[in-house]
């Protein structure tokens, strides 16, 4: 039995595709950053505080939480830059 036409309307299908949504951001967000010291950062969205960035010997440690006592260790990156991104990307879940 021959099914005539399948390849060609997979082929169609694929055509037909929009990538128009994936050119916008995914979440445009602006971040404001505060000095807290020297070498201390508080990283905030309007309403909520995001977390701190804290310079070290071998880069920058990203602190994500409200207060910086309880706040836990993101990573460390090499430029303020990176730490301010991981802050601002969502948490993943497991």
């Amino acid at each position: 039995m021959e099914k005539t036409g399948v390849l060609e309307d997979a082929v169609t299908r694929l055509m037909s595709v929009s990538l128009a949504p994936l050119d916008r951001p995914r979440r445009p967000v602006s971040i404001s950053t505060r000095a807290l010291s020297d070498d201390l950062a508080q990283v905030s969205v309007p309403g909520q505080v995001l977390g701190y960035v804290r310079s070290q010997w071998n880069g920058f440690a990203a602190l994500r939480g409200v207060h910086l006592a309880s706040a836990q260790l993101v990573g460390t990156y090499a430029t303020r830059g990176l730490a301010l991104e991981a802050l601002r990307l969502r948490p993943r879940s497991i």
